[in-house]
Protein backbone atom coordinates (compact mmCIF):
# COMPACT_ATOMS: atom_id res chain seq x y z
CA UNK A 1 0.00 0.00 0.00
CA UNK A 2 1.35 3.38 -0.98
CA UNK A 3 1.83 6.00 1.69
CA UNK A 4 1.39 9.64 0.66
CA UNK A 5 3.92 11.69 2.60
CA UNK A 6 3.50 14.94 0.68
CA UNK A 7 1.15 17.60 2.01
CA UNK A 8 0.05 20.87 0.48
CA UNK A 9 2.36 23.67 1.57
CA UNK A 10 0.65 26.29 3.76
CA UNK A 11 1.62 29.93 3.39
CA UNK A 12 2.75 29.97 7.03
CA UNK A 13 5.72 27.69 6.27
CA UNK A 14 6.90 29.47 3.10
CA UNK A 15 9.21 31.99 4.76
CA UNK A 16 11.04 29.34 6.79
CA UNK A 17 11.17 26.83 3.95
CA UNK A 18 12.54 29.35 1.45
CA UNK A 19 14.80 31.46 3.63
CA UNK A 20 16.13 28.86 6.08
CA UNK A 21 16.02 25.58 4.14
CA UNK A 22 16.40 26.37 0.44
CA UNK A 23 18.92 29.14 1.04
CA UNK A 24 21.36 26.54 2.43
CA UNK A 25 21.97 25.42 -1.16
CA UNK A 26 21.91 28.88 -2.72
CA UNK A 27 21.89 29.63 -5.61
CA UNK A 28 21.33 26.02 -6.74
CA UNK A 29 17.86 26.22 -5.16
CA UNK A 30 16.97 29.59 -6.70
CA UNK A 31 14.56 28.15 -9.27
CA UNK A 32 12.47 26.33 -6.65
CA UNK A 33 12.72 29.35 -4.33
CA UNK A 34 11.41 31.85 -6.89
CA UNK A 35 8.78 29.39 -8.16
CA UNK A 36 7.32 29.06 -4.65
CA UNK A 37 7.38 32.80 -3.97
CA UNK A 38 5.77 33.58 -7.33
CA UNK A 39 3.14 30.87 -6.84
CA UNK A 40 1.86 32.37 -3.60
CA UNK A 41 1.73 35.84 -5.14
CA UNK A 42 -0.29 34.57 -8.07
CA UNK A 43 -2.60 32.41 -5.98
CA UNK A 44 -3.67 35.52 -4.08
CA UNK A 45 -4.37 37.47 -7.29
CA UNK A 46 -6.79 35.29 -9.27
CA UNK A 47 -4.39 34.00 -11.90
CA UNK A 48 -5.65 31.97 -14.85
CA UNK A 49 -3.00 29.38 -14.03
CA UNK A 50 -3.21 27.27 -10.89
CA UNK A 51 -0.39 26.15 -8.60
CA UNK A 52 -0.14 23.21 -6.24
CA UNK A 53 2.83 23.16 -3.87
CA UNK A 54 3.74 20.09 -1.81
CA UNK A 55 6.32 19.35 0.88
CA UNK A 56 7.01 16.83 3.65
CA UNK A 57 5.58 18.47 6.75
CA UNK A 58 7.28 16.16 9.27
CA UNK A 59 10.69 16.55 7.62
CA UNK A 60 10.87 20.15 6.43
CA UNK A 61 14.65 20.33 6.79
CA UNK A 62 15.33 18.01 3.85
CA UNK A 63 13.89 20.60 1.46
CA UNK A 64 11.88 18.10 -0.57
CA UNK A 65 9.38 19.95 -2.72
CA UNK A 66 7.14 19.41 -5.72
CA UNK A 67 5.38 22.30 -7.40
CA UNK A 68 2.83 21.82 -10.19
CA UNK A 69 1.65 24.60 -12.49
CA UNK A 70 -1.51 23.87 -14.50
CA UNK A 71 -3.12 26.06 -17.12
CA UNK A 72 -6.70 26.38 -18.42
CA UNK A 73 -5.60 25.05 -21.82
CA UNK A 74 -5.74 21.30 -21.27
CA UNK A 75 -3.59 20.49 -24.30
CA UNK A 76 -0.51 22.01 -22.68
CA UNK A 77 1.64 20.08 -20.21
CA UNK A 78 1.63 20.67 -16.50
CA UNK A 79 4.91 22.23 -15.42
CA UNK A 80 6.59 20.39 -12.55
CA UNK A 81 9.35 22.01 -10.48
CA UNK A 82 11.11 19.71 -8.02
CA UNK A 83 13.84 20.02 -5.45
CA UNK A 84 15.40 18.18 -2.52
CA UNK A 85 18.51 19.06 -0.54
CA UNK A 86 21.70 17.21 -1.53
CA UNK A 87 21.86 13.74 0.03
CA UNK A 88 18.09 13.14 0.01
CA UNK A 89 17.87 11.70 -3.49
CA UNK A 90 16.80 8.21 -2.35
CA UNK A 91 13.93 9.58 -0.27
CA UNK A 92 13.00 11.78 -3.22
CA UNK A 93 12.94 8.71 -5.50
CA UNK A 94 10.48 6.89 -3.23
CA UNK A 95 8.33 9.97 -2.87
CA UNK A 96 8.28 10.72 -6.61
CA UNK A 97 7.22 7.18 -7.49
CA UNK A 98 4.55 6.90 -4.80
CA UNK A 99 2.95 10.34 -4.75
CA UNK A 100 -0.56 10.63 -6.12
CA UNK A 101 -0.32 14.40 -6.45
CA UNK A 102 1.32 14.12 -9.87
CA UNK A 103 -1.05 13.13 -12.69
CA UNK A 104 1.25 10.86 -14.68
CA UNK A 105 -1.53 10.29 -17.23
CA UNK A 106 -1.10 13.89 -18.40
CA UNK A 107 1.84 15.22 -20.39
CA UNK A 108 4.33 16.79 -17.98
CA UNK A 109 7.23 19.20 -18.32
CA UNK A 110 9.81 18.79 -15.56
CA UNK A 111 11.38 22.22 -15.64
CA UNK A 112 15.08 22.77 -14.85
CA UNK A 113 15.45 19.65 -12.72
CA UNK A 114 18.78 19.57 -10.81
CA UNK A 115 21.14 17.20 -12.60
CA UNK A 116 21.68 15.09 -9.44
CA UNK A 117 17.91 14.44 -9.44
CA UNK A 118 17.56 13.79 -13.17
CA UNK A 119 18.59 10.12 -12.86
CA UNK A 120 15.84 9.68 -10.26
CA UNK A 121 13.29 11.11 -12.69
CA UNK A 122 14.50 8.88 -15.53
CA UNK A 123 14.26 5.76 -13.34
CA UNK A 124 10.78 6.70 -12.12
CA UNK A 125 9.52 7.34 -15.65
CA UNK A 126 10.84 3.96 -16.79
CA UNK A 127 9.28 2.14 -13.82
CA UNK A 128 5.92 3.71 -14.62
CA UNK A 129 6.11 2.59 -18.25
CA UNK A 130 6.19 6.15 -19.55
CA UNK A 131 8.41 7.96 -22.03
CA UNK A 132 10.74 10.88 -21.36
CA UNK A 133 12.57 13.12 -23.79
CA UNK A 134 14.87 16.06 -23.33
CA UNK A 135 13.20 19.34 -24.29
CA UNK A 136 16.51 21.14 -23.86
CA UNK A 137 19.32 21.63 -21.36
CA UNK A 138 19.34 24.98 -19.62
CA UNK A 139 22.08 27.07 -18.10
CA UNK A 140 21.18 28.92 -14.91
CA UNK A 141 22.22 32.57 -14.74
CA UNK A 142 21.51 34.61 -11.63
CA UNK A 143 22.24 37.84 -9.79
CA UNK A 144 21.77 38.89 -6.12
CA UNK A 145 18.82 41.24 -5.61
CA UNK A 146 20.98 44.00 -4.09
CA UNK A 147 23.33 43.93 -7.09
CA UNK A 148 20.41 43.99 -9.54
CA UNK A 149 18.84 46.98 -7.76
CA UNK A 150 22.03 49.01 -8.27
CA UNK A 151 22.21 48.48 -12.04
CA UNK A 152 21.98 51.53 -14.24
CA UNK A 153 21.34 52.11 -17.92
CA UNK A 154 20.64 54.87 -20.43
CA UNK A 155 17.74 54.77 -22.86
CA UNK A 156 18.40 56.10 -26.39
CA UNK A 157 16.39 59.19 -27.32
CA UNK A 158 14.48 57.46 -30.13
CA UNK A 159 12.92 54.81 -27.85
CA UNK A 160 11.28 54.55 -24.44
CA UNK A 161 10.72 51.74 -21.94
CA UNK A 162 7.22 51.09 -20.62
CA UNK A 163 5.08 48.34 -19.14
CA UNK A 164 3.52 45.84 -21.48
CA UNK A 165 -0.26 45.65 -21.69
CA UNK A 166 -2.77 42.93 -22.47
CA UNK A 167 -3.07 44.42 -25.97
CA UNK A 168 0.47 43.22 -26.71
CA UNK A 169 -0.14 39.56 -25.85
CA UNK A 170 -1.24 38.26 -29.26
CA UNK A 171 1.79 39.73 -31.00
CA UNK A 172 4.24 38.64 -28.30
CA UNK A 173 2.86 35.11 -28.33
CA UNK A 174 3.24 34.92 -32.11
CA UNK A 175 6.98 35.54 -31.64
CA UNK A 176 7.48 33.11 -28.73
CA UNK A 177 9.81 30.21 -29.57
CA UNK A 178 8.37 28.01 -26.81
CA UNK A 179 4.68 28.37 -27.63
CA UNK A 180 4.66 24.60 -28.15
CA UNK A 181 4.74 24.01 -24.39
CA UNK A 182 3.70 27.38 -22.94
CA UNK A 183 0.15 28.62 -23.64
CA UNK A 184 -1.05 32.17 -24.22
CA UNK A 185 -2.62 32.27 -20.75
CA UNK A 186 0.92 32.32 -19.32
CA UNK A 187 1.47 35.70 -20.93
CA UNK A 188 -1.91 36.95 -19.76
CA UNK A 189 -0.94 36.18 -16.15
CA UNK A 190 2.60 37.51 -16.51
CA UNK A 191 1.54 40.84 -17.98
CA UNK A 192 -1.13 41.35 -15.30
CA UNK A 193 0.77 40.10 -12.28
CA UNK A 194 4.54 40.31 -12.85
CA UNK A 195 7.15 42.70 -14.16
CA UNK A 196 6.91 42.91 -17.96
CA UNK A 197 8.60 45.69 -19.92
CA UNK A 198 9.01 46.63 -23.55
CA UNK A 199 11.12 48.98 -25.62
CA UNK A 200 8.93 51.17 -27.84
CA UNK A 201 9.70 53.48 -30.76
CA UNK A 202 9.10 57.15 -30.00
CA UNK A 203 8.32 57.64 -33.68
CA UNK A 204 5.31 55.34 -33.98
CA UNK A 205 4.96 53.46 -30.67
CA UNK A 206 6.01 50.14 -32.21
CA UNK A 207 7.06 47.43 -29.75
CA UNK A 208 10.68 46.61 -30.62
CA UNK A 209 11.84 44.33 -27.77
CA UNK A 210 10.51 42.88 -24.53
CA UNK A 211 11.30 40.75 -21.49
CA UNK A 212 9.31 39.56 -18.48
CA UNK A 213 9.47 38.04 -15.03
CA UNK A 214 7.83 34.72 -15.86
CA UNK A 215 5.51 32.29 -14.08
CA UNK A 216 8.48 30.67 -12.32
CA UNK A 217 9.66 34.00 -10.93
CA UNK A 218 12.68 34.30 -13.24
CA UNK A 219 13.46 36.44 -16.24
CA UNK A 220 11.92 34.98 -19.38
CA UNK A 221 10.44 35.65 -22.82
CA UNK A 222 13.28 37.85 -24.05
CA UNK A 223 12.74 38.84 -27.68
CA UNK A 224 14.12 41.57 -29.93
CA UNK A 225 12.33 41.98 -33.24
CA UNK A 226 14.52 40.86 -36.13
CA UNK A 227 14.78 44.28 -37.80
CA UNK A 228 15.97 45.91 -34.56
CA UNK A 229 18.73 43.57 -33.48
CA UNK A 230 22.38 44.59 -32.99
CA UNK A 231 21.31 47.94 -31.57
CA UNK A 232 21.73 47.03 -27.89
CA UNK A 233 18.01 46.59 -27.24
CA UNK A 234 18.43 43.06 -25.86
CA UNK A 235 20.89 44.23 -23.21
CA UNK A 236 18.81 47.31 -22.47
CA UNK A 237 15.57 45.42 -21.80
CA UNK A 238 17.37 42.76 -19.71
CA UNK A 239 18.93 45.56 -17.63
CA UNK A 240 15.56 47.24 -17.16
CA UNK A 241 13.70 44.10 -16.05
CA UNK A 242 16.64 42.88 -13.92
CA UNK A 243 16.89 46.21 -12.11
CA UNK A 244 13.15 46.33 -11.38
CA UNK A 245 13.23 42.75 -10.07
CA UNK A 246 16.11 43.68 -7.78
CA UNK A 247 14.27 46.77 -6.55
CA UNK A 248 11.36 44.48 -5.66
CA UNK A 249 13.66 42.27 -3.57
CA UNK A 250 13.86 39.43 -6.11
CA UNK A 251 17.21 37.85 -6.98
CA UNK A 252 16.78 37.49 -10.76
CA UNK A 253 17.56 34.22 -12.48
CA UNK A 254 17.14 33.02 -16.04
CA UNK A 255 17.07 29.59 -17.66
CA UNK A 256 18.86 29.79 -21.00
CA UNK A 257 19.31 27.01 -23.54
CA UNK A 258 22.89 25.81 -23.49
CA UNK A 259 22.91 26.28 -27.29
CA UNK A 260 21.77 29.92 -27.14
CA UNK A 261 25.19 31.54 -27.21
CA UNK A 262 23.79 34.99 -27.95
CA UNK A 263 21.68 35.06 -24.77
CA UNK A 264 24.40 33.44 -22.67
CA UNK A 265 26.82 36.16 -23.73
CA UNK A 266 24.24 38.90 -23.21
CA UNK A 267 23.47 37.86 -19.63
CA UNK A 268 27.18 37.62 -18.89
CA UNK A 269 27.64 41.19 -20.13
CA UNK A 270 24.79 42.40 -17.93
CA UNK A 271 26.56 40.87 -14.91
CA UNK A 272 24.75 37.59 -14.33
CA UNK A 273 26.73 34.72 -12.80
CA UNK A 274 26.66 31.30 -14.46
CA UNK A 275 26.10 28.15 -12.40
CA UNK A 276 28.30 25.28 -13.47
CA UNK A 277 25.77 22.44 -13.75
CA UNK A 278 23.25 21.95 -16.55
CA UNK A 279 19.54 21.86 -15.62
CA UNK A 280 17.56 19.65 -18.03
CA UNK A 281 13.96 20.38 -19.02
CA UNK A 282 12.32 17.00 -19.59
CA UNK A 283 8.97 16.14 -21.17
CA UNK A 284 7.21 13.03 -19.81
CA UNK A 285 4.26 11.41 -21.54
CA UNK A 286 2.53 8.12 -22.22
CA UNK A 287 4.23 6.49 -25.25
CA UNK A 288 0.84 5.29 -26.48
CA UNK A 289 -0.40 8.85 -27.03
CA UNK A 290 2.82 10.78 -27.63
CA UNK A 291 3.06 9.93 -31.34
CA UNK A 292 6.26 9.19 -33.27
Amino acid sequence: MRSEILEEMPEAIVEYFCEQVLKRDWPNSIHAYNFIKNAFRWMSKNSASSYKLYYISNDVENGTFIGILSRPEEEYPDVVVTYTCPGNEEQFRRMLFNTEHINWQKKLLFQAIPIRMNAVLETTVEEKGLKSKLYFNTVLKWMPANVAARLDYETPEDVFIDKLSLDHIDFIYSQWTHSDIYPKSDLWDIVRLNISLGIFSRHNGELLAWAMCGNYGGLSTLVVQKDYRRRGFGKLIVLAVTKEMGENGVSPHALISEKNNVSLSLFKNVGYTKQSTILPCVVVEDPDISGP
